[in-house]
């Protein structure tokens, strides 16, 4: 059966990946998943099932529960379940697959068009989920690391102050890295980089704007050859998506500790190796 192209948009929390699906789903080749559908990338959903973190009957339970198949009629939620476990023990990867397929199936009418989905958790799970749909393509939204922080204090997550935010920012990326790049059978693995664009959201939000969709458009299947918009004209409102809100989050004496702590992570991102340094870094050489 033919399915239609799948693109799963991720980020840290706080990194407006919001902005950047809205953009995406306005192409006309374009259809977005109304809901954030999650069960393919909760810690409890598919792929702790494919992993045995979780049994059929624990999952069934929290699938029934979960938002998403609210959207879902009962018969054929019951129905999609049932085909789950007569056919798990034999295929448990297609079997999940199938799932997938059937419960997104419920939630939009892709016609020809491009699916794209925004559950949280798309980057960390990005294995399982290109052995679930090995032609998806994946988006890795960036944001300047000092705002994402800024954001992350003001919600108070635990992480305190921007400068101790930077640190539970970075350790997002690191898990995010974890994902994209993991492991088969022991075997160092990462997603090819065809399947993986990287965008900087304040990108979208300069004069430039245009030349950066139009970068981030040549790796996806959304219709290069409609138009893009005027090339030069910004995509997304700077204050809206909140660029260099971090300045204002701190005081005046302590943003040259913050920017110099900003610095320092990257290059220890840099060091490590993490997919999305080199384009923090090309950014922040831009706006700094």
């Amino acid at each position: 059966m033919s399915r239609p192209e799948l693109i799963f948009v991720g980020g840290t929390r706080f990194s407006r990946v919001d902005a950047v699906t809205a953009l995406l789903v306005k192409r006309p080749a374009a259809t977005g998943v109304p809901v954030a559908a999650s069960f393919h990338s909760d810690p409890w959903g598919l792929p702790a099932l494919l992993h045995g973190r979780i049994g059929l009957d624990d999952f069934a339970d929290r699938l029934r529960a979960h938002e998403v198949t609210q959207r879902v009629p009962r018969a054929r939620l019951e129905g999609a379940l049932g085909a789950l476990r007569a056919s798990y023990q034999a295929d448990p990867l297609e079997s999940c697959r199938e799932l997938f397929w059937a419960l997104l199936d419920e939630l939009v009418d892709a016609g020809h068009g491009a699916l794209v989905d925004a559950s949280p958790g798309n980057l960390v799970e990005a294995q399982t989920l290109l052995r679930l749909v090995p032609q998806a393509r994946f988006v890795h939204v960036l944001r300047d690391g000092r705002d994402v922080a800024a954001d992350a204090a003001e919600a108070d997550l635990g992480a305190g102050r921007v400068p101790a935010a930077l640190e539970w920012w970075a350790g997002e990326l690191r898990e995010i890295e974890r994902g994209v790049r993991g492991e088969a059978d022991g075997a160092p693995y990462a997603i090819p980089p065809e399947h993986l664009a990287v965008v900087v959201v304040d990108d979208l939000a300069t004069a430039g704007a245009g030349a950066a969709y139009e970068h981030l458009l040549d790796r996806l299947p959304l219709g290069q050859d409609e138009p893009v918009q005027t090339p030069g004209s910004a995509m997304l409102d700077p204050s809206a998506i909140g660029v260099g809100r971090w300045r204002s989050k701190v005081r005046a004496p302590g943003r040259w500790r913050v920017a110099r702590r900003y610095e320092r992570t990257l290059g220890e991102l840099e060091a490590e190796g993490n997919h999305a340094a080199p384009a923090l870094r090309a950014a922040h050489e831009r706006f700094r």
